[in-house]
Protein backbone atom coordinates (compact mmCIF):
# COMPACT_ATOMS: atom_id res chain seq x y z
CA UNK A 1 0.00 0.00 0.00
CA UNK A 2 1.19 3.54 -0.75
CA UNK A 3 2.67 5.59 2.06
CA UNK A 4 0.47 8.44 3.22
CA UNK A 5 1.99 11.89 3.23
CA UNK A 6 1.48 13.98 6.33
CA UNK A 7 0.97 17.71 6.39
CA UNK A 8 4.28 18.12 8.17
CA UNK A 9 6.09 16.38 5.34
CA UNK A 10 4.24 18.53 2.83
CA UNK A 11 5.19 21.66 4.77
CA UNK A 12 8.85 20.60 4.70
CA UNK A 13 8.69 19.99 0.94
CA UNK A 14 7.09 23.38 0.39
CA UNK A 15 9.80 25.09 2.43
CA UNK A 16 12.50 23.30 0.45
CA UNK A 17 10.91 24.41 -2.82
CA UNK A 18 10.53 27.98 -1.61
CA UNK A 19 14.08 28.19 -0.28
CA UNK A 20 15.95 26.42 -3.05
CA UNK A 21 14.09 26.31 -6.32
CA UNK A 22 12.36 29.68 -6.26
CA UNK A 23 15.60 31.44 -5.35
CA UNK A 24 17.37 29.82 -8.29
CA UNK A 25 14.51 30.68 -10.59
CA UNK A 26 14.63 34.33 -9.50
CA UNK A 27 18.39 34.40 -10.17
CA UNK A 28 17.85 32.86 -13.61
CA UNK A 29 15.17 35.43 -14.41
CA UNK A 30 17.52 38.27 -13.42
CA UNK A 31 20.26 36.84 -15.65
CA UNK A 32 17.79 36.49 -18.50
CA UNK A 33 16.71 40.12 -18.11
CA UNK A 34 20.33 41.26 -18.41
CA UNK A 35 20.88 39.08 -21.48
CA UNK A 36 17.76 40.49 -23.12
CA UNK A 37 18.99 44.04 -22.44
CA UNK A 38 22.33 43.22 -24.07
CA UNK A 39 20.65 41.66 -27.10
CA UNK A 40 18.27 44.61 -27.40
CA UNK A 41 21.17 47.06 -27.44
CA UNK A 42 22.98 44.98 -30.08
CA UNK A 43 19.95 44.93 -32.37
CA UNK A 44 19.26 48.63 -31.86
CA UNK A 45 22.81 49.40 -33.00
CA UNK A 46 22.44 47.09 -36.00
CA UNK A 47 19.12 48.66 -36.99
CA UNK A 48 20.60 52.15 -36.68
CA UNK A 49 23.41 51.19 -39.05
CA UNK A 50 20.92 49.67 -41.47
CA UNK A 51 18.77 52.79 -41.25
CA UNK A 52 21.79 54.96 -42.09
CA UNK A 53 22.56 52.80 -45.12
CA UNK A 54 18.98 53.04 -46.35
CA UNK A 55 19.08 56.86 -46.07
CA UNK A 56 22.40 56.89 -47.92
CA UNK A 57 20.98 54.80 -50.77
CA UNK A 58 17.83 56.92 -50.87
CA UNK A 59 19.89 60.13 -50.99
CA UNK A 60 22.12 58.77 -53.76
CA UNK A 61 19.08 57.68 -55.75
CA UNK A 62 17.38 61.04 -55.31
CA UNK A 63 20.49 63.01 -56.30
CA UNK A 64 20.94 60.79 -59.36
CA UNK A 65 17.33 61.40 -60.34
CA UNK A 66 17.77 65.17 -59.95
CA UNK A 67 20.95 65.04 -62.06
CA UNK A 68 19.26 63.05 -64.84
CA UNK A 69 16.22 65.33 -64.84
CA UNK A 70 18.49 68.37 -64.93
CA UNK A 71 20.41 66.94 -67.89
CA UNK A 72 17.17 66.17 -69.73
CA UNK A 73 15.64 69.63 -69.12
CA UNK A 74 18.85 71.49 -69.95
CA UNK A 75 19.11 69.57 -73.24
CA UNK A 76 15.52 70.38 -74.16
CA UNK A 77 15.63 74.06 -73.30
Amino acid sequence: MAKRVTTQELAKEIEIIKDNHLTHMADDIDELKEAVKDNRQFFIERLDRLDNRIWLILGATFSTLITILGAIFSGIM
